[in-house]
């Protein structure tokens, strides 16, 4: 199987951080690619044109990090999503917040990037906002994921750490010192330190 993903997509980052954590390195080839350039190998396989997109051998290709994720953890016995209860649709969504507060992220730097006089500052504040009750509603819950090992978890901390990569003037940590604590413990496993975005990115 071969998963296509972008160096700096945080999306990706999360399935690959998976596929580290389960010692799946030989059973999927990661690939990466740049989805702005439409590369064919990609298309093929997504029309959609995004990464994360997983190309499995005889089957239909997956895309969504979600989807790949509850693949991913159905290829051995080790559990990194509840396979039913509460205690599943916690983890979901634990998942759901991080990959939202993603979303923020992306559409406030995509906003950000235009032209001065085509910014429009109802979209970036409205971004901004979310991002903020979003760290908010994390700092709240922390009880429900910072001491797991599981999806939600992980999921949050990339999401975090994915801030510090396009929204680094927010200076999250100063305000959110137990989220910043949760994410260093993150940034010490392996999964994290293979799966850094390049520097300079």
């Amino acid at each position: 199987m071969k998963l296509y993903v972008s160096p700096t997509s945080p999306y990706a980052r999360k399935c690959r951080a998976l596929i580290i954590e389960k010692s799946l390195e030989r059973k999927i080839e990661v690939i990466e690619c740049d989805p702005r350039s439409d590369p064919e190998a990609l298309l093929a396989i997504n029309p959609l044109g995004k990464v994360p997109a997983l190309d499995r051998d005889g089957a239909p290709a997956l895309m969504d990090s979600p989807l790949i994720c509850e693949f991913i953890d159905s290829m051995d016995d080790e559990n990194w999503i509840p396979r039913r209860g509460e205690s599943r649709i916690l983890v979901m969504r634990q998942q759901a917040l991080a990959d939202g507060l993603i979303d923020l992220t992306i559409g406030r730097r995509i906003e950000m990037q235009r032209d001065a006089d085509k910014q429009w500052d109802f979209w970036s504040e409205r971004w901004e906002r979310g991002v903020r009750r979003t760290l908010d509603a994390l700092n709240q819950g922390r009880a429900q994921y910072e001491r797991s090992v599981d999806l939600g978890a992980l999921s949050v901390a990339i999401a975090l750490h994915y801030l510090d990569l396009r929204f680094a003037e927010l200076n999250w940590r100063e305000h959110y010192p137990e989220l910043a604590a949760f994410a260093a413990r993150w940034d010490q496993r392996a999964s994290f330190e293979q799966t850094r975005p390049p520097s300079g990115a």
